[in-house]
C-alpha cells in the first residue's frame, strides 16, 4: 500500500476531505491535491499529506497558498491548464475525482485519458458525458470505481458475481434498487413546503455534505441524478431502476438478479467507506468505521417516493429517456435553480418548477460531444435564469 500513489481533486470539499482522511489512514503517497479557492484549508491538508504538487483554481488562491506553505517543499500552481497537464502527463495510481458539478467534466476527461484508476465522486460528469468518458477509458486502459455511496454499493453487489464491467449491460441483472433517505421533508406535502428556508433544507438527516448536494437531496433531485448515473454505469434502462425511501440509510443500494435473488450492501453511513473501497480495491483492509449492530437498529423500513410532492425524480427519468444532451441541461438548470433558492430568489418548490419549465424549452442535441455539452449547459442556464427573473 505504501507504494501506491493518489491524486485528490476537490480536496477541500466534503468528499475530498474524507479522501484525505483515507489517504492518511492507508499510508498512500499523495502526488497532487487540487482545490478551488480555499487556501487556508488546503494549507492544512498539504501539511498533513505532503503532496508533491498543489493546484488552486486561480492565481490569487495559489499565491496565498504559496505564502502559507513557504516553509514546505511543495510546488504550487494555478488554473485548469496546469491541472489538465498534470493529470495527463503524471498520472497517479488512483485519482479521487470529487470536483463538484459540470465544472469537473474536463478534469474527468483528462484523467480518463490515462491508465489511472478513477474513484469517481463527480456524478455530473458521468450523467452528462458518460459515453465520452467510456470511450476515453477504452483507449487508455483507465479503470473506474464509483465513490457515490449508492453506486459503490451497486458495484460491490456486482462483485459477488465476478469483476463488474462499468458502462456495459450485465444480463444477469433484473433491476437496480437505489435507496434514498427521503431528505428532511419526508412525509410532507407540497403546500407544507412553501415556507421551507435554505437553513431547513440544508439539514440532511444522515449525511454531512456540501450545500448544493444537500439541497438536491431535499428535492430528491440527487436521487434523480443517481438514476441517470446508474443507467450510465450499469447499462440498464430507467424502467429497471427503482427508488425506495429507506430512512435508516443502512442499506445503500441493492441489485436484483434474474433468479430473483437480491444482493444488498449495508453499513453505517460513512462516505470514507466508499473512498476506502475505491483506493484499496480489490482488497478490503481493516478500518475504524463504526460497525453495524442489528439489535440496536431493530428494523429496516421502506417506502415509495412521493413523486407528486418531489417531481424532480420524474424529471430525471424524462431527461434520461430523451437522451443526448438532456441530462446535461438538467444539471445546469438545477444548479441555477438551487443557487437562486439559496440566494432567496426562489421558494423551495420554485426549484422544481423552474427546472421543469426550463427542460420544456431546452434544445436537446443527440450527439454527446464536448461542443454540444457546452451548448446545452449555456442554453439551460440562460433559460432557467430567465424563468427565475420573470
Amino acid at each position: 500500500m505504501e507504494n501506491k500513489t493518489i491524486t485528490i481533486l476537490g480536496a477541500t470539499g466534503s468528499v475530498g476531505r474524507q479522501a484525505c482522511d483515507v489517504a492518511i489512514e492507508t499510508g498512500v503517497n499523495v502526488k497532487m491535491l487540487c482545490a478551488g479557492r480555499n487556501a487556508a484549508v488546503m494549507s492544512e491538508l498539504a501539511r498533513k499529506l505532503h503532496p508533491e504538487v498543489c493546484i488552486m483554481e486561480d492565481e490569487v488562491a495559489a499565491h496565498e497558498l504559496s505564502l502559507l506553505l513557504s516553509d514546505e517543499n511543495i510546488k504550487v500552481y494555478s488554473g485548469e491548464e496546469s491541472l489538465l497537464s498534470y493529470l495527463e502527463n503524471d498520472p497517479s495510481d488512483v485519482t479521487i475525482h470529487s470536483i463538484a458539478g459540470l465544472a469537473g467534466c474536463t478534469s474527468a476527461f483528462a484523467a480518463a485519458r490515462t491508465p489511472t484508476r478513477i474513484g469517481m465522486a463527480n456524478k455530473e460528469a458521468i450523467i452528462a458525458a458518460g459515453p465520452v468518458i467510456r470511450d476515453l477509458m477504452k483507449d487508455s486502459g483507465c479503470t473506474m470505481i464509483p465513490v457515490d455511496s449508492e453506486h459503490s454499493a451497486i458495484f460491490q453487489c456486482l462483485t459477488t458475481e465476478g469483476e463488474p464491467k462499468l458502462f456495459e449491460t450485465d444480463l444477469r441483472v433484473r433491476r437496480i434498487i437505489l435507496t434514498a433517505s427521503g431528505g428532511p421533508f419526508f412525509g410532507m406535502k407540497r403546500e407544507e413546503l412553501d415556507s421551507v428556508t435554505p437553513e431547513l433544507a440544508l439539514a440532511h438527516p444522515t449525511w454531512k455534505m456540501g450545500p448544493k448536494i444537500t439541497i438536491d437531496c431535499a428535492t430528491l433531485m440527487n436521487k434523480g441524478f443517481e438514476i441517470i448515473e446508474a443507467a450510465r454505469f450499469y447499462g440498464v434502462p430507467s424502467e429497471k431502476i427503482d427508488v425506495v425511501v429507506h430512512r435508516q440509510s443502512i442499506i445503500h443500494s441493492m441489485v436484483e438478479y434474474i433468479d430473483n435473488t437480491v444482493m444488498a450492501q449495508m453499513g453505517v453511513p460513512d462516505m470514507r467507506s466508499a473512498v476506502r473501497y475505491a483506493v484499496n480495491y480489490p482488497e478490503r483492509l481493516s478500518s475504524d468505521c463504526e460497525r453495524l449492530d442489528f439489535t440496536k437498529i431493530g428494523s429496516l423500513t421502506f417506502h415509495e417516493p412521493d413523486t407528486d410532492t418531489f417531481p424532480l425524480l420524474s424529471a430525471a427519468r424524462n431527461a434520461l429517456t430523451r437522451g443526448g444532451t438532456a441530462p446535461a441541461a438538467l444539471i445546469a438548470a438545477d444548479e441555477e435553480a438551487v443557487q437562486a433558492f439559496i440566494d432567496g430568489k426562489l421558494s423551495f418548490c420554485g426549484i422544481s418548477d423552474a427546472v421543469m419549465s426550463a427542460m420544456e424549452k431546452v434544445t436537446v442535441l443527440d450527439d454527446i460531444t464536448v461542443e454540444n455539452l457546452a451548448f446545452a449547459d449555456t442554453e439551460a442556464r440562460r433559460i432557467t435564469n430567465d424563468i427565475i427573473s420573470a
